[in-house]
């Protein structure tokens, strides 16, 4: 080291060592609840733009839902409430640089948000999106939105997955009320947003033909935010006590009546759960030492691997790792209703198969027979059903006679008419491959076939591959069944999909369980062929 440098290093120490001691000498973070107590007043962000959560009244004063929720808050720590008014764009930050303790302001709790905040548990509030149509529109589902362009908030949670999954052009505006304008100026086909704050739109009489016709889409839970350095803190529990508390008395519900909002089934669900007791009357949902609520009690699409052991903390840390979200594995609605699709599809699965055997063995034995009327009458029919693609058969049973039926008074079941049809498309390409497997037969014994064990057993022996390939395409059939929504693999899988976006877990799984079925399928006939055919 030259003398020089030496020298620059011997003059940086002191200032190095007087401001290690500064920030060492610094107090440790302040309590956030003594000091709104020693205050006397509670800072609450919250919108004034949004009816009915907050807004303003004809006085200019700031009113709604989330105002009552911060001041039952400040209500309950004794203390004033004072509140500034914030929007989507800016509610985080303005937390974030201290501006005030606490954000009531229509904030989904999603896992993007609690990387900059803590999300106060449980959430308060839980709504999904919809879309505002201008007058005469003729969109009628999500999927007919493709390629057009609807009016957002900037800050809305739902402007992103739209864009990413419905492949909509979004346009978005600072505020709501730049939205409105854009809306009525025709700039876009729909307003996107929260669906209870456009169909409280509708009520105000403003908007005469438009409608809020879509089903809801993307539910997700609200949360009280406070700062980062507050998780697990006394105001963050405080917080979530207050909350789970009045999730258990309906003081929320009592509160959304109050503002003739539409009943919430986040409100109604978080009621419930929130009531439950054990054999000992205590509340099923308590926090544990560490201060933490059970999984159980929690929206576990927020819950980290961490935080939970087993299975469960796997398929969470893979997620987190990987981006893999095999929800089937941690969420208990997810797995329950893929797995009565599976039930459904393995059901699906062995009545068709059965059934295309049994109905392929008999007709093939009457045409086989060679009978005056019947032959012509059964080769005519087995190539009209095999011609024919059984999605088109589905539609005519189901939604031609089906609705026909209807009219009777008389309803048919999905699951009843995915099996009739399914059977009827597989037996008849199994009819057709035994009677020619009889006759061949009948020719190489130089005799006249019987209906008996052995004649059947000979023929079935010849046509077996072509059945059992018969078979195998009746497995991958099963799917058709969910157009006319019979709850199936196919139905169950999708179905998560739309909510949670795992399309390429969700993929892959429903890959593998058809390939286990096909499989399972195959060994049954393999099985049949050595105990039963060629013993």
């Amino acid at each position: 080291m030259t003398r020089a440098a030496g020298s620059a290093l011997s003059r940086l120490l002191p200032l190095l060592a007087g401001f290690l001691l500064i920030i060492t000498s610094q107090p440790a973070a302040a309590d956030r609840l003594a000091e709104i107590v020693d205050r006397g007043i509670l800072i609450a962000g919250v919108k004034s733009d949004y009816a009915p959560f907050g807004s303003r009244d004809s006085d200019g004063t700031i009113v709604g839902f989330d105002v009552d929720v911060a001041r039952g808050f400040a209500d309950r720590l004794g203390v004033g409430l004072e509140l500034v008014p914030v929007t989507s764009t800016d509610r985080l930050q303005r937390l974030q640089r201290g501006d005030i303790d606490v954000v009531v302001a229509t904030l989904g709790d999603t896992r993007a948000r609690r990387e900059l905040v803590t999300m106060v548990e449980p959430q308060y509030y839980g709504d999904g999106a919809n879309l505002l149509l201008r007058p005469g529109s003729t969109v009628t589902t999500w999927n007919d939105l493709r390629g057009q362009t609807v009016c957002g908030v900037q800050g809305s949670l739902w402007n992103r997955p739209a864009a990413e999954r419905l492949l909509v052009d979004v346009i978005s505006f600072n505020t709501t009320r730049e939205t409105r304008l854009a809306l009525r100026d025709g700039q876009c086909t729909g307003w996107l947003y929260d669906e209870v704050a456009l169909l409280h739109e509708l009520e105000t009489g403003a908007w005469p033909d438009y409608a809020v016709s879509l089903p809801t889409m993307m539910m997700l839970p609200w949360a009280v935010a406070v700062t980062k350095e507050e998780a697990g803190g006394p105001l963050d529990r405080f917080l979530g006590d207050t909350i789970a508390e009045w999730h258990a008395t309906g003081w929320l519900r009592d509160l959304e009546r109050r503002w003739d909002l539409p009943p919430s089934p986040f409100l109604r669900e978080a009621q419930d759960l929130w009531q439950e007791t054990d054999e000992a009357g205590s509340r099923t949902c308590q926090r544990d030492d560490d201060g933490m609520w059970p999984v159980e009690c929690r929206e576990l699409a927020l819950v980290t691997s961490t935080e939970v052991g087993g299975l469960t903390g796997l398929s969470l840390l893979i997620r987190e790792t990987t981006g893999l979200d095999i929800s089937i594995l941690h969420d208990p609605f997810d797995r329950s209703l893929f797995l009565v699709g599976l039930a459904q599809t393995v059901a699906l699965t062995v009545a068709c198969t059965v059934a295309s055997v049994v109905l392929g063995i008999g007709l093939g034995w009457l045409i086989h027979r060679r009978v005056a009327v019947v032959r012509p009458v059964l080769l005519g029919a087995a190539a009209l059903l095999r011609m024919t693609p059984p999605l088109l058969q589905l539609y005519v049973v189901f939604f031609g006679v089906g609705a026909l039926l209807a009219t009777a008074g008389f309803t048919i079941d999905g699951f009843a008419v995915a099996v009739l049809i399914l059977s009827l498309y597989a037996g008849s390409a199994n009819a057709v491959a035994f009677a020619e497997a009889a006759d061949v037969e009948a020719r190489d014994e130089h005799r006249r076939l019987r209906f008996n064990l052995r004649d059947v057993k000979g023929a079935f022996a010849l046509a077996y591959a072509t059945i059992m390939g018969n078979s195998v395409n009746v497995v991958k059939a099963t799917g058709l069944a969910s157009t006319i929504a019979v709850p199936e693999l196919i139905h169950a899988s999708t179905s998560i999909v739309a909510d949670k976006g795992n399309s390429v877990a969700m993929m892959n799984i429903l890959l593998v369980c058809y390939f286990a079925l096909i499989l399972m399928t195959v060994k049954a006939f393999q099985f049949l062929q050595k105990r039963a055919v060629n013993p």
